[in-house]
């Protein structure tokens, strides 16, 4: 089994420069000290909307959708698998290691409750950096970079909806979603990077390993049971669709590969 390595093509440049613009923006709120004020006014607008909506936006966020999500883009491009790998290496030492290091207080721990609303559990640690955040932006950038250019900016949009449906449910400060989001693109574009000037992530027995773990997960999704309501016939659809068309354009034909293949 062989792939062509996933390119970083002209995409790169505007969602590199998103990143800077989103750690610039970090820097400002910090800086400024408007962290829990652009939380209560954002938060206060976003809940004119459905909270099923909101719930939905921020199961698109979940690490769960985000390789169902990898897989149904590898039954069209297999090159996604090799960075996905990386991805969920790299990104996994970056959120939990942000989450652990600064150990933040969540919304629901510092202001008081009735003052913004909460959709689905209330959490309260491990608040920086927002890993559905790093999730969204992650995820979808690798799919931005194994595609056509012309869907990076409506692709990027709704990646940017659903970080900040972390602030719209009340999970996440404003600081927390900008820095996940930044590190998402930063890290996904360093994957594929990696993946084009190392050999290992690019090994056939990787690779199906990497497929195998996106497949196990997909099929666990629909049975999670997901703390935010109304989700689940998103997770069963997304589940569904990665498993069906991973199966079409990767699994079958590596099956098929491998009863023609010679033996010895």
């Amino acid at each position: 089994m062989r792939t062509d390595r996933l390119t970083l093509g002209p995409q790169q440049v505007p969602l590199l420069v998103a990143a800077l613009l989103l750690l610039a923006m970090a820097l400002v709120v910090s800086l400024s000290d408007t962290n829990a004020a652009i939380f209560l006014l954002l938060n206060q607008d976003a809940s004119v909307l459905p909270d099923g909506f909101w719930a939905n936006m921020t199961f698109t966020a979940d690490t769960l959708f985000g390789v169902c999500l990898l897989l149904l883009v590898a039954g069209f491009r297999p090159q996604i698998l090799a960075p996905s790998l990386v991805l969920l290496i790299i990104g996994t030492l970056y959120v939990q290691g942000g989450k652990a290091f600064f150990d933040a207080l969540r919304p629901a721990a510092v202001l008081v409750p009735d003052s913004f609303h909460i959709i689905g559990p209330t959490l309260t640690r491990h608040s920086f950096p927002s890993g559905h955040s790093f999730t969204a932006l992650s995820c979808w950038t690798l799919v931005m970079l194994a595609i056509s250019p012309r869907w990076l900016l409506p692709l990027l949009a709704f990646a940017l909806l659903a970080a900040f449906s972390r602030i719209a449910v009340g999970a996440h400060w404003p600081l927390d979603v900008l820095v996940g989001s930044a590190g998402g693109i930063i890290i996904a574009w360093l994957s594929v990077w990696i993946c084009q000037h190392f050999e290992w992530p690019n090994k056939p027995g990787v690779i199906l390993f990497t497929a195998t773990i996106l497949s196990l997960a997909a099929i666990y999704t629909p049975f999670h049971n997901d703390p935010y309501p109304c989700t689940g016939l998103l997770a069963s659809v997304i589940a569904i669709c990665a498993l069906i068309n991973s199966a079409r354009g990767f699994w079958i034909p590596v099956f098929k590969r491998v009863k023609t293949a010679p033996s010895i």
